[in-house]
């Protein structure tokens, strides 16, 4: 029998520091993953394989333009989505029994109908976990990051890719949980053209199998011998998101002050320099930094319900340590 069931089918993967300027005072570097769901029809006794779902990102985009010999990054996010789903579409089955229950009351009782119905209920209100890795085995370990062609065939990326940021060796996959790691290498030497790049999931921890996300496109342009200023600074803007990955705080003071030479009151500047100053230790340096972005806040956004979420809690975080320093 078919019926609705809400499923994911987008996984919006939320940007880091700097990630869409045009938010810069909204921007923080640890928000989560949030699922879009929208209805579909699907046969309740179909089985449903609890697998990872996977969603991946080049240089904080679905698509991204570089030189050769300049970062390059991936971020991947893992999810439970059969798990949400089965939750997710628990509603309509509670509905649909409610309804038989109604009709046996009637004397127009389906009891197979219903049992089959009652039996699906327990199994989406309990729906399987996953768990990526073990302790000496991290999840990372099994991601393979592929070229595909026009053709339907693929090639590994000769990339060699480190683990950036903060990752974990296990990750557990269930309807709270995702997980996220990040892949990249400083300087990505590749020929110019377009490549079709996905991630793929091998076995891990309680997951046995196969699975790959959609690709993104990456689309590498000879170096120009001398590049314009336009395109100066958005190679040092790659650099500076890059370093907000790796912690190189000289590429991102540098991007930093670019852009608060271009225009003082640039509030992404003021945020970059704080962000610079504070991984070196020049707490003050830093404050002064990030009360300036929030000066500009208020000042360029006077009817602004939204409050600047990321720098008020860099503000609140610096003003504390100060006062226990005293």
């Amino acid at each position: 029998m078919k019926k609705p069931i809400v499923i994911i089918v987008v996984l919006l993967l939320a940007a880091g520091l700097g990630l869409g300027i045009r938010h810069w005072w909204r921007a923080s570097r640890a928000i989560g993953k949030l699922p879009v769901l929208l209805a579909v029809m699907k046969d309740e006794d179909e089985p449903r394989p609890i697998e990872p779902s996977l969603a991946l990102q080049v240089n904080e985009g679905k698509e991204a333009t570089v030189f050769p010999g300049t970062p390059v990054w991936f971020e991947l996010n893992a999810a439970n989505e059969a798990a949400m789903n089965d939750v997710a579409g628990t509603r309509v089955l509670a509905e649909k029994i409610e309804r038989l229950k109604a009709d046996a009351v009637q004397g127009n009782g389906r009891p197979k109908e219903l049992q089959r119905a009652l039996a699906d209920y327990r199994k989406r209100t309990a729906p399987s976990d996953i768990t990526l890795g073990d302790a000496s085995h991290p999840w990372t370990d099994a991601v393979q990051f592929l070229v595909r062609d026009g053709q339907g065939g693929e090639k590994p990326l000769s990339l060699t890719l480190k683990p950036i940021g903060d990752q974990s060796a296990t990750a557990k996959l269930d309807t709270l949980y995702t997980a996220q790691a990040g892949f990249g290498i400083a300087s990505a030497n590749m020929a110019p053209g377009t490549y079709s790049i996905a991630a793929c999931l091998g076995s891990t921890g309680s997951w046995h199998g196969r699975t790959c996300s959609d690709a993104v496109k990456l689309t590498v342009e000879p170096r120009p011998a001398k590049l314009t200023p336009d395109q100066q600074l958005a190679l040092d803007r790659q650099s500076a998101l890059y370093g907000l990955q790796v912690n190189d705080y000289d590429a991102i003071e540098k991007y930093g002050r670019e852009l608060v030479k271009a225009d003082k009151n640039s509030g992404p500047g003021h945020i970059y320099l704080g962000e610079a100053a504070l991984g070196k230790k020049n707490t003050d340096v830093a404050l002064r930094e990030f009360l300036t972005a929030r000066v500009l806040y208020d000042r360029q956004n006077p009817d602004a319900e939204e409050q600047p979420v990321y720098l008020n809690e860099r503000i609140s975080q610096l003003l504390s340590k100060k006062i226990r320093t005293k």
